[in-house]
């Protein structure tokens, strides 16, 4: 069978995002609440994060299935 719908687009990110590789620990706003996680997928001008999860932010980790999409410049490096 071969893969109908399905093709895999080489996503150049932009300037800014290429300081944020995958596997990078980032912190950002979302909801107006600080929040930590992991880059899992670069985009063109934002990366898919996976939230890390705490107690405070339980229930958005359920809205969200845990992952976001934000804007390279909303993001900040963490030291690992």
């Amino acid at each position: 069978m071969g893969t109908f719908g399905k093709f895999e687009a080489t996503i150049d990110p932009s300037a800014l995002g290429k300081s944020f590789t995958t596997g990078t620990p980032v912190a950002f706003i979302f909801r107006n609440q600080g929040q930590t996680g992991t880059i899992t997928k670069q985009l063109k001008n934002s990366a898919v994060v996976r939230m890390d999860e705490t107690s405070e932010n339980s229930s958005l980790i359920s809205q969200s299935n845990g992952v976001v999409i934000i804007n390279y410049k909303e993001l900040r490096k963490l030291n690992s």
